[in-house]
């Protein structure tokens, strides 16, 4: 069945027509600055009108908290709708299909959850990005809470000295460890600004670059440890534009194995690659109740 799966970033939205689990084609564009649901479901259906015609379904992964009334921001610094955005709804008065919707992460979660090997029953995805989310897997199900907020790691305060973060609290992992936070304390360094593609390749030999992108690798371990304690996982899958980025995975391997023994996870890179979230976004009509 051929589905349209859109996963809905801070900067980007990538759409793809997916089919038998297959990214057929793929197409991104950035995020645009719509406040009304119907006008921002418009431009998405905009893009891509000419597969219209062959779709029988839309799947939606969005970063932000997702419930049956629609998208609210836990950190509007990532990405601001006025809450509750009823997306799914506009999405399904403009075509008639049905639309299922997921916060991105938990959506790649269990989408990630199924390539594992069987004997891993708990786990965890972290997509460090924009921000840094997450989806949980416990005993081979999605967990995501009564008002959908398990999963949402990046607002795990880990350090009470560190940054505001837009979600109101003080040393988020998102705060110290997203590609914006990533960006901000490059542009504090480095003039002319860098890029974070171009900060991940100056890391190759300028100590402060490679400071800044150990911060935040030492922030994702922290959580993939206190993620272990917490849940006793067997595994954490990183995936994202900076999880998956040049030596990041490594960066956090290493840091992980500084730890004492208990708390240490595996940790693997995304089977669905930088496309993680919008594969699941495709994949949620396969999940289990």
């Amino acid at each position: 069945m051929s589905t349209l799966a859109i996963d809905i970033g801070g900067t980007k939205i990538a759409i793809g027509l997916v089919e038998n689990d297959v990214i057929v084609e793929r197409r991104q564009f950035p995020t645009p600055l719509v406040q009304q649901a119907d006008s921002f479901a418009q431009t998405i259906l905009d893009h891509a009108a000419d597969w219209l015609d062959a779709i029988k379904q839309i799947g939606v992964s969005t970063t932000g908290l997702v419930t049956e009334k629609g998208i609210s921001s836990i950190n509007p610094d990532t990405l601001a709708f006025p809450a509750p955005f009823p997306l799914a709804h506009a999405l399904n008065q403009l075509t008639h299909l049905p639309v299922a919707m997921l916060n991105d992460a938990q959506a790649a979660a269990w989408y990630e959850y199924t390539k594992l090997p069987k004997s891993v029953r708990n786990m965890a995805f972290i997509t460090v990005s924009t921000g840094v989310g997450g989806g949980i897997i416990i005993d081979g199900k999605l967990h995501s809470g009564i008002t959908g907020l398990a999963g949402h790691v990046g607002h795990f305060s880990i350090d009470p000295n560190g940054p505001l973060c837009g979600c109101g609290q003080i040393g988020c992992v998102e705060a110290i460890a997203s590609g914006t936070a990533i960006k901000r304390a490059s542009d504090q360094r480095f003039n002319p600004p860098l890029s974070n593609v171009e900060l991940f390749e100056h890391a190759k030999t300028n100590p402060d670059a490679e400071e800044i992108i150990h911060h935040s690798a030492k922030a994702i371990a922290t959580l993939c440890c206190n993620l272990k304690a917490t849940l006793d996982l067997d595994m954490v899958v990183l995936g994202g534009g900076v999880g998956l980025a040049d030596a990041y995975l490594q960066r956090v391997q290493q840091q992980i194995l500084e730890r004492p023994k208990a708390f240490q996870v595996a940790v693997v890179a995304a089977q669905g690659d930088y496309d993680a979230c919008l594969l699941g976004a495709a994949f949620q009509f396969n999940k289990e109740d």
